[in-house]
């Protein structure tokens, strides 16, 4: 599972304590399995608040940044605002000088294909699948970006009658879809999508 594992580039003193890939956060706490609890804590309450009132807007990336804030609002300093370092899982993620363009295109496609209204279910499922690909290839923030990616698809499914039971995907496989969806193959993340789709 190595090649699964997040690695950093530059970040030190930025974004974790001296000495530490603990992320610098709100409550000081700087020892990692305890950050880490915490962490899951905080923002699984705040996931837990959205599923009764979810962020509206506009489904684009202001939108994004806004849930990302409200989901991490507790912990870190940067809530909402896009990473200023680079990421990489096997390959880089999209480079932080290029991620406002990057998403300036994505979310303009979402516009033009009338943030997938009116399509048939399989049309649904690969315009999501497609549309969950491009916003982790841009993964924007520096920590939270597959919790922040799954309520977006979460409100524009509720948008168009859909539901989504991530607990029916495992962790492992999560991750391996995530990884080579980044790499350009979308087919395993298709069939998580498939899988765990239900009309509301």
């Amino acid at each position: 599972m190595d090649k699964y594992k997040y690695s950093y580039l530059d970040e030190k003193g930025i974004y974790c304590y001296k000495n530490s890939d603990v992320l610098i956060n709100k409550l000081n706490i700087q020892d990692e399995e305890t950050f880490y609890k915490v962490e899951r804590l905080y923002s699984g309450l705040r996931q837990s608040e959205l599923l009764n009132k979810p962020i509206d807007g506009d489904l684009d990336f202001k939108h994004l940044k806004a849930i990302h804030f409200y989901l991490f609002q507790d912990l870190f300093y940067w809530a909402g605002k896009i990473r200023t370092v680079a990421i990489a899982k096997g390959n880089l993620f999209c480079l932080p000088q290029y991620i406002e363009t990057y998403a300036q295109d994505i979310f303009d496609n979402l516009r033009k294909n009338n943030y997938l209204q009116e399509l048939s279910k399989d049309d649904f499922i690969n315009s999501v699948t497609n549309l969950l690909a491009d916003i982790n290839a841009l993964h924007p923030f520096r920590e939270g970006n597959g919790r922040t990616q799954r309520e977006f698809i979460r409100y524009i499914g509720l948008k168009n009658g859909y539901g989504f039971d991530w607990s029916k995907v495992g962790v492992e496989e999560n991750i391996v879809a995530s990884y080579e969806s980044a790499n350009g193959n979308n087919e395993k993340l298709r069939m998580i999508i498939s899988k765990i789709i239900y009309r509301l």
